[in-house]
């Protein structure tokens, strides 16, 4: 039988067990797993269950019956077909006789020094390592092959309400659900697909979301090729939406970066750089792309530098689009700049980003900064392994012409169709519940924000947005 851990660090081994008396069959935690690595939950299965009786009980594990029940059972005349009352009664007694040896060779089987370790790591684990670990299929790192093989996805559910000078709204919003499996091959390799699901559910499939091939030989180099989620420039889209402390992206990064990118990427970190390149089309379709919409290129540098933190690293992203009319993948902003810093000190975060954007077909070139501290501020608080955290930003935006910035589709634009003007600035505050990490957490967030419209064109807001969601991934 193989066994399988959650831990992808861990050493998986083949192991049958070890019988213990008569019919006992139980683990070997010495054979059954190896190491795992810290918070991470691991897969533990053990061999054949206990058996409750044994057959051999019954003829060398009972007492010799009374001369007075001999006698009682051959005065009892016999009944056709059936067993002789005396070996009725002797199997009766080894039944019960094995079950109790049982009994005896588990509690003393428990109570061993070596299996103590095993039932004690068992029962360590907590509802959430359960459940988590459920998704990993298959874990043989001996395995020539296929190391690994996991259901994953994500779920982002949110509650959203708009209090503006300009009109209310509110509703629930099934923002993310995907859903999709991955695999690790040749050590090196990994293969992953998920799909979309559509909010209402009907359709049931709305497109790929991710589905690519990616080589990682070292820390030094990876190449990652296919249709991806764009996570290569300034401080909030080089966060996956598993992980990001606001439930929503602030404005300039949605409006001069793109979603998901059809192409190639290679990165890597050597010493205290790190670096990143890629090419995309600049056209997408519902799975993947028809090479119909021009090019896009990226290119990045990190260095750890801690500037305002005990730990943290400088980058400078850029994104460039060749202007392809038929593009419908990159934004319409043909040169995109991303200076930013992240930086950490103990349960305090700290990141800043200056991002620019110079339009194409005359739209205005665009500028801003997003300051995004956290803290958490409380740890175990229901659980032990939970946390609180706070989350603040600041966003600040600006256009060198007329109704260059567009208002959040999520949520201002429910009260402001279009919503287009040339001065944003938005303040966040929220708390998170980090039920299980990122992996499971309720979040809680309200931005106050004002766009100004210069011309005054119907784009102009002020006014309150609250949030309420959760976030889960696997």
């Amino acid at each position: 039988m193989t066994t399988s851990t959650l831990n992808p660090n861990s050493q998986v081994e083949s192991a049958n067990g070890r019988r213990s008396g008569h019919g006992a069959r139980v683990c070997d935690p010495q054979r059954v797993i190896g190491t795992m690595a810290e918070n991470v939950p691991g897969r533990f299965r053990c061999g054949n269950a206990l058996r409750a009786t044994d057959p051999r009980s019954a003829d060398d594990g009972s007492a010799p019956a009374s001369s007075e029940t001999l006698a009682a059972s051959d005065s009892r005349p016999d009944v056709p077909g059936a067993l002789p009352t005396s070996m009725l009664m002797k199997l009766t007694r080894g039944l019960v006789a094995g079950w109790l040896l049982s009994l005896v060779v588990f509690q003393a089987v428990a109570q061993d020094v070596e299996p103590t370790t095993f039932w004690k790591r068992i029962q360590e684990k907590g509802l959430y390592e359960r459940l988590w670990e459920a998704s990993r299929l298959y874990e043989n790192e001996d395995h020539s092959v296929i190391q690994a093989f996991s259901l994953i996805g994500r779920y982002n559910g949110q509650y959203w309400s708009v209090n503006a000078d300009q009109g209310n709204a509110d509703g629930w919003e099934n923002r993310r659900l995907y859903l999709g499996a991955e695999a690790v091959l040749f050590r090196d390799f990994t293969v992953q697909a998920q799909i979309k699901v559509s909010e209402d559910f009907d359709p049931f499939y709305e497109g790929l979301f991710q589905a690519f091939v990616k080589w990682s030989p070292g820390e030094a180099f990876s190449l990652n090729a296919g249709r991806v989620d764009y996570l290569f420039t300034g401080l909030e889209r080089t966060i996956s939406s598993t992980k990001i402390a606001t439930l929503e992206r602030g404005l300039l990064v949605n409006q001069v970066l793109p979603g998901e990118v059809v192409g190639a990427v290679a990165q890597g970190k050597v010493g205290k750089f790190s670096y990143r390149g890629g090419a995309f089309s600049g056209s997408i379709e519902q799975e993947f792309t028809a090479f119909a919409g021009g090019v896009g290129a990226l290119a990045g540098v990190g260095y750890q530098l801690p500037l305002f933190c005990k730990e943290g690293s400088l980058h400078l992203d850029y994104l460039y689009n060749n202007g392809n009319p038929s593009n419908n993948a990159l934004k319409p902003y043909d040169h995109v700049l991303s200076l930013w810093h992240q930086g950490q000190s103990g349960p305090f975060g700290l990141g800043v980003d200056l991002t620019f954007g110079h339009g194409l077909d005359a739209r205005p070139a665009v500028f801003g900064v997003t300051v995004l501290p956290t803290y958490v501020f409380a740890k175990n608080v229901v659980r032990k392994g939970d946390a609180l955290q706070a989350v603040l930003r600041y966003q600040f935006a600006v256009s060198n012409g007329d109704n260059g910035l567009q208002l959040p589709a999520r949520y201002e634009q429910k009260v402001v169709p279009g919503g287009f003007g040339d001065h944003y600035q938005a303040v966040y505050g929220g708390i998170n519940y980090l039920i299980f990490g990122d992996r499971l957490k309720l979040m809680t967030g309200a931005e106050y924000s004002v766009m100004h419209d210069s011309v005054q064109d119907g784009g102009a807001f002020n006014g309150w947005t609250y949030l309420v969601g959760v976030r889960v991934f696997f």
